[in-house]
């Protein structure tokens, strides 16, 4: 009997159960590939992470002082266009994001009754 085949053996037959425990009951953690971090075109601000399941939005509108904070995105798109929506009563907030350009977002606006009130290109903030 060959020590090294039988021990190989051991090993792989303890490891495996862990491993499999490791892999089907690690919850899900956020793509790496989400626009994290500060956008913004010297009229607004926004701030996109990841945090406790949940896609968050905080919005500033660095000339009047306004902002919002929002959670719970719903995610759509397809892995060259990804599109991050977020709710505000009837209000619409959308976060477009090309994984193949990472410094830039759109960021749109959509009210009520569906009308686009905010259209902008936002560029990554860099401190």
């Amino acid at each position: 009997m060959n020590i090294r085949a039988t021990t190989l053996a051991v090993i792989l037959g303890l490891s495996v159960p862990a491993i499999a425990e490791i892999s089907l009951n690690t919850p899900a953690i956020a793509n790496p590939e989400f626009p994290s971090g500060s956008y913004g075109d010297g009229t607004w601000e926004i701030n996109l992470w990841f945090e406790n399941n949940a896609y968050h939005y905080y919005g500033h509108n660095v000339r009047t002082g306004d902002s919002l904070s929002l959670s719970g995105a719903q995610v759509s798109g397809n892995s060259k266009r990804r599109v991050y929506t977020w709710r505000n009563g009837d209000h619409r907030y959308q976060v477009s994001w090309q994984p193949s350009d990472p410094d830039y977002i759109r960021l749109q606006v959509f009210a009520p009754n569906g009308r686009q009130v905010l259209n902008r290109m936002l560029s990554r903030i860099y401190d």
